[in-house]
């Protein structure tokens, strides 16, 4: 059976993130891109275009020393959206995050234009981010 192109995408994203491979995300991203962050911490708002949705993914990265994982384990496609259940890892001075959630894709035209994060427990992420 053939992979939905959508959930390929969202899977190329996570394999690029987990890389650090900004050149493979930035050819994942629409131009008009928005990333909804939740929560009441540093990293909660919206990201909007390719340039503050890669700022904010490098940012996370340097946060966190490379220790931040997602890790998707299931992914539920629609026409024109996927649904990713994942887990979160990080380190970040000395405090470990371990969480789950769902991150929710809409693509267009084989590229993500936006993407809202559900976090299990936004509280503990804006903890570890603050």
């Amino acid at each position: 059976m053939t992979e939905n192109p959508h959930i390929s995408v969202a899977s190329g994203f996570y394999d690029a993130l987990a890389k650090g491979d900004l050149d493979i995300l930035r050819g994942l991203l629409t131009d008009d891109v928005v990333f909804h962050v939740p929560g009441r911490g540093p990293m909660a708002r919206d990201y909007s275009g390719k340039e503050a949705v890669l700022g904010y993914l490098s940012h996370l990265a340097e946060a966190t020393t490379s220790t931040l994982r997602l890790e998707p384990q299931d992914y539920l496609a629609g026409s024109d959206r996927v649904a990713v259940v994942l887990t979160i890892h990080g380190e970040r001075d000395g405090r470990t995050l371990n969480d789950h959630g769902l991150q929710l894709f809409r693509l267009s035209d084989g590229k993500i234009s936006e993407r809202s994060s559900f976090p299990y427990d936004p509280y503990s992420v804006d903890e570890f981010f603050a």
